[in-house]
């Protein structure tokens, strides 16, 4: 089962709810575009729906993407704690607020970016911590 999300372009990004099958892959009106970024450089390439029809093209998107992603890799997260950015306002690397103003302690889990709210910052950096100490 596939569900539509809407991307900062406007464009439809199909994300698979099973191993995200079309990940990297993005849907413009005219074809399917396939974006994989690896040290800051990108590399991409246009599926046209009139190469087969919108299937074929999407089936010829994942084969390319899958090649690529051989080719370079798999995507190398950073391990460990991040330096703190000039504009860390909380004092602590991955203690923020969001827009609503709760604040939000993110970490890396397995490869993947977690994150929670608070009200308190206390709490937030506490969880931080937490999850830090465990990953070590």
């Amino acid at each position: 089962m596939n569900s539509m999300l809407i991307g900062r372009l406007g464009q439809v990004i199909v994300e698979s709810m099973s191993k995200n099958k079309n990940l990297n892959i993005s849907r413009g009106p005219e074809g399917w575009t396939v974006r994989i970024v690896r040290e800051g450089e990108q590399h991409s390439k246009y599926f046209r729906f009139s190469d087969g029809g919108i299937r074929k093209s999407l089936a010829k998107a994942q084969k390319w993407r899958d090649a690529k992603i051989k080719e370079l890799g798999e995507r190398q997260w950073r391990k460990g704690p991040r330096k703190k950015p000039t504009n860390n306002t909380s004092g602590i690397t991955g203690v923020s607020r969001n827009f609503y103003g709760r604040w939000v302690a993110t970490w890396q889990e397995d490869g993947v970016q977690r994150f929670l709210t608070f009200k308190t910052k206390k709490e937030a950096v506490a969880h931080r911590k937490a999850m830090i100490e465990g990953m070590g």
